[in-house]
């Protein structure tokens, strides 16, 4: 489908067809009276998403927020939003889009006389190149990995502070302390799907007893998993600082 472009603005699009609020809110002048937040918050808003979310697609809610690249809202949203903003910017919003359910397929030799859609275009690719970037070195740290890693070893692979990556996986229910020591353990639901592995070590100590320790380690799935979920900055947003 063609780019939504409005007042030579390109209305970015998530992988569900959503539309981009602070997209739009550029294109309607950027005033601070009319940014997104304050529209969001408004009771009539809330009813529409809630509304709209019960009557589409069960898992792709109306309202999706994603860190770094704006909100993300269904059409009718996109009219609601324009509406509240002023009857010309609804009117404007209105005809773009009817401009661009009507219009003939692309011929992709003529995008290259518009500069306008060129522009729409070649901003989609780099977005979506950029969201794609931090999953790609990810999944790249770990393709140099053999055999599993100790939990300061998979921190330092996926380039997060250890004391940050703890407290991620003990919120995620991956690890916890043990009750009576202070050592991390491996919940049985991840050692059982292959992400966590412990490794028991012993030895005999100088009274002639024998010592026994258990180290949480990462597999390879357990990093695989790890470096999609903690890619984006939005998942570290979310770390409780200890």
């Amino acid at each position: 489908m063609s780019q939504l472009i409005i007042a030579s603005t390109t209305i970015r699009r998530d992988d569900s067809g959503r539309y981009c609020l602070n997209d739009l809110h550029r294109a309607a002048g950027g005033e601070k009276r009319h940014q997104p937040s304050d529209w969001l918050r408004l009771q009539q808003t809330v009813e529409l998403a809630t509304e709209i979310s019960a009557q589409s697609i069960p898992g792709i809610p109306g309202i999706h927020a994603r860190q770094g690249f704006g909100t993300f809202v269904a059409k009718e949203l996109v009219y609601a939003y324009a509406m509240w903003i002023s009857p010309a910017f609804h009117l404007r919003v209105i005809r773009a889009y009817d401009q661009l359910v009507t219009a003939p397929s692309s011929d992709p030799l003529a995008l290259l006389s518009d500069p306008a859609a060129l522009r729409g275009l070649l901003a989609s690719y780099a977005g979506r190149v950029e969201e794609l970037t931090p999953k790609a070195e990810a999944l790249d740290r770990i393709a140099i990995c053999d055999g599993s890693l100790s939990l300061r070893e998979a921190a330092k692979t996926m380039q997060i502070p250890e004391r940050k990556f703890l407290a991620l996986l003990e919120q995620k229910r991956w690890i916890y302390r043990h009750p009576l020591a202070s050592t991390w353990l491996a919940y049985a639901g991840r050692l059982h799907s292959g992400c966590l592995e412990h490794k028991v070590t012993s030895g005999a100590k100088p009274d002639g007893s024998e010592w026994v320790r258990t180290q949480v380690r990462v597999t390879a799935k357990g990093l695989t998993n790890l470096a999609k979920a903690l890619s984006a900055p939005a998942a570290l947003s979310t770390i409780t600082h200890h």
